[in-house]
């Protein structure tokens, strides 16, 4: 089971690392053409605008699932074990609730958009918003994942000490 989230993991990187691509491949193209020769490729800021918004989503399942999100933890962080845990518990079900519904307005939307064509590419607008079923339905598992190694005592590291090391650097820094 771990090798296949592992291989669904990667995939996210590479979706979101060729969206990047796509999008630069694009975009200077799309200039190139506009200064030099003074036409363009009409579907560039269409496929550019959804390939940025699924690099968005797809890397941003991933620094999710790594822990990689800016979080304020500085109140966290002073309060004893048992209750950064209670907290933390709240917090994923706090969190679940919402992707729930982003999970269900992305699949509402997907619907509404699937028969509606963009105008440059003619692709369905559906494929835009359906990233936002993907996003919601892996946070939510991650989500969950992360719930049961808190409950479980497994999960204890997903306070960032980012914070901390970013002042002790800047204190460190006034010292010299």
């Amino acid at each position: 089971m771990k090798k296949a989230i592992d291989l669904l993991f990667h995939l996210l990187k590479l979706i979101a690392a060729s969206c990047l691509t796509v999008m630069v491949v694009l975009v200077f193209t799309n200039v190139v053409l506009r200064y030099a020769f003074n036409s363009g490729i009409s579907v560039s800021e269409e496929l550019s605008s959804w390939c940025m918004t699924w690099m968005t989503y797809t890397a941003g399942l991933v620094a999710l699932r790594n822990h990689d999100h800016l979080g304020f933890d500085g109140v966290l962080s002073r309060l004893p074990a048992g209750a950064q845990r209670f907290f933390l518990v709240i917090a994923h079900l706090v969190m679940i609730g919402l992707m729930w519904l982003f999970l269900e307005g992305s699949w509402q939307q997907t619907i509404i958009n699937l028969h509606n064509v963009a105008p440059a590419s003619g692709i369905s607008t559906g494929i835009l918003y359906g990233v936002g079923i993907l996003f919601g339905a892996i946070a939510i598992l991650i989500l969950l994942g992360d719930l049961y190694g808190i409950l479980t005592g497994q999960l204890r590291n997903t306070i960032s000490s980012e914070g901390k090391e970013a002042l002790a650097e800047a204190a460190a820094h006034e010292e010299h």
